[in-house]
């Protein structure tokens, strides 16, 4: 079994493995990564599985989906947790605009955060303020492949997402994204 295939069976089955960290390492150093070349491929449901960070919010958990959203060709992206099993854009949400600045850094521009609830009748219940002061951030893509995507983030921590195969909730986002 190659180390992708370790590391993806190991961060469904144990995702608060030691063994998960040397993994993505090994992996991200074989990336050929490029963002000119695979910006198309972030696109999509990403959900965090592990990271460095002993944040609560930035660790996996099996009560809550932590995902991210992303739509490049757009220039947006939602970071949101929602409660798992709930198909659909509910829970606390980040939205952000992206922006290339190297061949392997993505720029990222928060603008709105808060809760977002459920469609009742023909309205969906939100509460997402514009975000007043400046928050940017940065993610450089140190892997990527169509499962599996490593990232580190501008104050060091490094982020496994594993790629959600789910096109309805993507095009719940682009409505709900579109309607801000």
């Amino acid at each position: 079994m190659d180390t992708e295939s370790k590391l993806l069976k190991i961060l469904i089955e144990k995702p608060n493995s030691k063994e998960i960290l040397s993994m993505a390492l090994k992996l991200e150093s074989k990336s050929n990564f490029n963002l000119k070349s695979d910006i198309e491929k972030l696109k999509g449901i990403w959900e965090l599985r592990w990271s460095s960070s002993n944040v609560p919010f930035l660790s996996y958990s099996p009560l809550i989906d932590n995902l991210q959203i992303l739509n490049p060709s757009q220039s947006n992206a939602m970071n949101l947790l929602k409660p798992r099993g709930v198909n659909g854009i509910i829970g606390t949400g980040i939205v952000a605009e992206l922006y290339p600045i190297n061949d392997i850094r993505v720029g990222v521009k928060f603008t709105r955060a808060g809760f977002i609830g459920p469609q009742i009748g023909f309205t969906k219940l939100k509460a997402l303020a514009p975000i007043k002061k400046d928050q940017k951030g940065w993610l450089d893509i140190t892997y990527l492949s169509y499962k599996l995507r490593i990232c580190r983030g501008d104050k060091g921590t490094i982020f496994i997402l594993l790629r959600r195969k789910d096109l309805k909730l993507f095009t719940k986002y682009e409505h709900f994204i579109n309607n801000l």
